[in-house]
């Protein structure tokens, strides 16, 4: 059996299955607080300024790469037993907000929720949000559906 998520030790996580690499950590871990779909843009300028992992291509998810992060099988309790984060804890957690996609309708983008497995429209002006940032130039098109993304999550 192939491991799926390679620690890079240097703050990024590759997903093997995917060829997607992923932020170790989060725009709430390192600020404390959510932030806006406007403030998440400014959040990836800053990794991209930084070169987080010596990369300058980093990006919001669409909503079926931050989808393939949820494994039902999993549980990661987050804060003792407030949350169950269904996402490997190889990626640093700590709270169970929405995480911002790159899908946005008018005045309203997509957030992932990791505890439920939802995706919901947001405003996004509103603080309710956090980032995982991924880079790649990958197609979700070319995602081959694992079966774990029923119609239930093509929102």
């Amino acid at each position: 059996m192939a491991i799926r998520f390679i620690d890079n030790e240097n703050k990024t996580i590759s997903d093997s299955f995917t060829g997607l690499m992923w932020q170790e950590s989060y725009a709430y871990f390192e600020t404390g607080s959510n932030i806006s779909w406007y403030d998440a843009q400014g959040y990836i300028e800053k990794l991209n300024q930084h070169k987080l992992g010596g990369y300058s291509d980093w990006r919001l998810p669409d909503r079926l790469e931050i989808q393939s992060l949820y494994e039902t099988d999993l549980l990661f309790k987050s804060r003792g037993k407030t949350f169950v984060i269904h996402i490997n804890p190889i990626f640093e957690f700590s709270y169970g907000s929405c995480f911002w996609t790159s899908k946005t309708r008018f005045s309203a983008a997509l957030g992932f929720e990791f505890d439920v497995g939802d995706i919901h429209w947001y405003p996004k002006g509103s603080q309710t949000g956090t980032v995982r940032a991924v880079r790649n130039n990958w197609s979700p098109q070319q995602m081959i559906d694992p079966g774990w993304a029923d119609e239930a999550f093509r929102a």
